[in-house]
């Protein structure tokens, strides 16, 4: 009876957070739908409304490292519920900005809050999955994130017409203030793990050299993936193959749908089978995925095999977080789980600075090859524990 109660619990806590991870997804994605939107409608510059969206990332990347780490000493639910909280009631004062200062600095609060839950959100991951199902758990996490950032995309396009989407942020702003108090009363007070509080330098020099390399895989798949998913196909698609704008937006709302249930049998798979054979088996088809998207004959074929790669870009964003949990400390996993966020974050911000300027140089054939090449290149560091049985032999030993 002890046994299936604690189950029931478990189970709780689990659906729980899942939802509450899906409508932060779901928020941001109304928002960052909405303002680009509002700001146009307002007479600001395309150069203005980029400065203002990239006080996003900016937050971002402030806050991770710091959150990470305090939530080793303080535990991840407080910071979970300052981040459903925080978001809530910056969705709700978007609804009234109209002014350039206001957005940016909105915006930025936005980079914030959101950064502080994905800083901690991998630790609790990694807390319930500790009698493991690791995999299962987190593809479930992010297969709800898709579907429920797809449904955020759509209905701020609706509802948009009703006063430039102050209907949505105010129902964005609700959902994650009532997210909040299920957060208070669902989600279980996380253990503190770590008590000291170590120098820097000896934090950064105690990390497995292992994960370092999994921050150059991050930092790459965000550099390439990114960009090329949230404008440089799009624009392919629109410009190249003279897709009209709603072809365009089912194609990608198409990203979605596939991914979520990809993110949900993904995360069974990894639990089952090598997962180092897995990733690169991916990363590879990723590769030539990109090729075939150059030499694509007819737009039905390029937007068959653009979705073939989303399911295993998909499978390899499951794959590659599953992989190295064998590696992260857990006494110090929100430093170090922070640290890849970041660099998935700076990753994405200079893939789009970069990537732009090869398209708007060259041609967006360019940057499908620097993705081809781009994910040949992780496969080896992937598969760099089947290379050299030293790593391998490190891993097993670590678990």
């Amino acid at each position: 009876m002890h046994e299936k109660k604690t189950g029931r619990k478990i189970d709780r806590e689990f659906i729980g957070f899942t939802l509450i991870s899906g409508l932060i997804s779901f928020g941001y994605n109304v928002v960052m739908t909405v303002i680009p939107l509002r700001m146009s409608d307002h007479g600001q510059s395309y150069g203005r409304i980029g400065s203002a969206m990239s006080a996003v990332a900016i937050g971002l990347m402030v806050i991770k490292l710091v959150i990470g780490h305090l939530s080793d000493i303080l535990g991840t639910k407080k910071f979970i519920l300052s981040s459903l909280a925080g978001l809530a009631v910056v969705s709700a004062l978007l609804a009234r900005a109209d002014e350039l200062a206001a957005f940016t600095i909105l915006m930025a609060a936005l980079g914030i809050f959101r950064g502080i839950f994905l800083a901690v959100s991998g630790s609790y991951v990694m807390e319930m999955a500790d009698g493991g199902g690791y995999g299962k758990i987190y593809g479930a996490v992010q297969s709800v994130s898709s579907l429920l950032a797809s449904i955020g995309g759509m209905i701020s396009g609706l509802l948009y017409q009703f006063r430039e989407g102050e209907y949505a942020l105010y129902i964005c702003s609700f959902l994650l203030m009532a997210s909040s108090v299920w957060a208070a009363v669902g989600l279980k007070g996380s253990e503190t793990v770590s008590k000291e509080r170590l120098p820097v330098w000896q934090i950064f020099k105690s990390i497995n050299k292992r994960i370092l390399v999994f921050c150059l895989l991050v930092f790459i798949q965000s550099f390439v993936a990114g960009p090329m998913w949230s404008f440089i196909i799009p624009m392919y698609c629109y410009n190249v193959l003279l897709f009209s704008p709603a072809k365009v937006g089912i194609l990608m709302s198409m990203d979605e749908l596939v991914s979520a249930p990809t993110y949900m049998l993904a995360g069974r798979i990894v639990d089952k089978v090598n997962v180092v054979r897995f990733n690169v088996i991916f990363l590879l088809i990723t590769a030539a995925g990109g090729l075939f998207l150059v030499k694509a004959p007819s737009p039905f074929i390029f937007m068959l095999v653009f979705l073939i790669c989303s399911v295993s870009i998909s499978c390899t964003f499951v794959g590659l977080p599953k992989e190295r949990i064998g590696y992260i400390r857990k006494e110090q996993k929100g430093l170090e789980l922070a640290l890849l966020s970041v660099c998935g974050s700076l990753g994405d911000s200079l893939g789009s600075n970069v990537l732009g300027r090869v398209a708007e140089k060259y041609t967006i054939d360019q940057c499908m090859y620097i993705l081809t090449a781009s994910y040949i290149i992780m496969a080896f560091l992937a598969a760099a524990p089947v290379l050299f049985p030293s790593l391998r032999a490190a891993l097993q030993k670590r678990k």
